[in-house]
């Protein structure tokens, strides 16, 4: 199945993620994990960060209304834009401006999908709710991905999967050994240099 790259419109939303190489490469991947989601079958679905909501909306291309679509953001711009691009790509999603996961408490995911800020930059560089929150990501580019890895297990269900986009700086031998520690496999599903960055697609499941 060829995934085409949704349709969105962020003129209004000046303080929200331009869709860019990363995201793309994170379409690319489920794309190339077709088979493989189409035998999760996921009921329900939770992108992280969703930014312009391009890829929550690439994955219901291949579900359609079989899944419910949830999204966070810490950027209220970005709930607003993906619920935008949501009503432009008439898929219905659910999103709420929220910090990583934090207001599930009910809910376990079949999927979930992060591309987090993995830029490596000084710690006060991931404050606040604007634009860097999208791509500073602190000491080693991973204190947000360390936040949700801290708890990631018990807002998946038994057959749950994470997709996670991870820089080459954020050392990901050391989330593999994380991940197996808490009883996850790990499968690289994509991998792409690019100018500047050396990007990867992981998926992690339980064994």
């Amino acid at each position: 199945m060829t995934l085409k790259t949704p349709l969105y419109d962020l003129k209004k939303f000046s303080n929200v993620y331009e869709p860019s190489e990363d995201t793309f490469l994170f379409i690319d991947a489920i794309e190339k994990d077709f088979s493989f989601l189409k035998q999760l079958k996921p009921a329900i679905a939770v992108e992280i960060g969703s930014g312009s909501g391009v890829v929550i909306c690439s994955l219901a291309q291949i579900f359609s209304n079989s899944c419910t679509y949830f999204a966070t953001d810490v950027n209220n711009q970005a709930c607003l834009a993906t619920y935008n691009t949501g009503c432009c790509n008439s898929v219905s999603i659910n999103c709420s401006n929220m910090d990583l996961l934090s207001g599930f408490n009910d809910y376990l995911f079949d999927l979930i999908l992060f591309n987090p800020p993995y830029v490596v930059t000084d710690i006060d560089e991931i404050s606040g709710q604007g634009l860097n929150r999208a791509w500073a990501g602190g000491v080693c580019g991973r204190v947000i991905i360390d936040k949700l890895l801290t708890d990631v297990q018990k807002y998946l269900s038994p057959k749950g999967v994470l997709y996670l986009v991870l820089l080459k700086e954020n050392k990901p031998e050391q989330i593999i050994d994380v991940m197996a520690r808490k009883g996850f496999c790990s499968d690289l599903v994509l991998e792409r240099r690019i100018p500047g960055e050396h990007l990867f697609i992981y998926k992690f499941y339980r064994k």
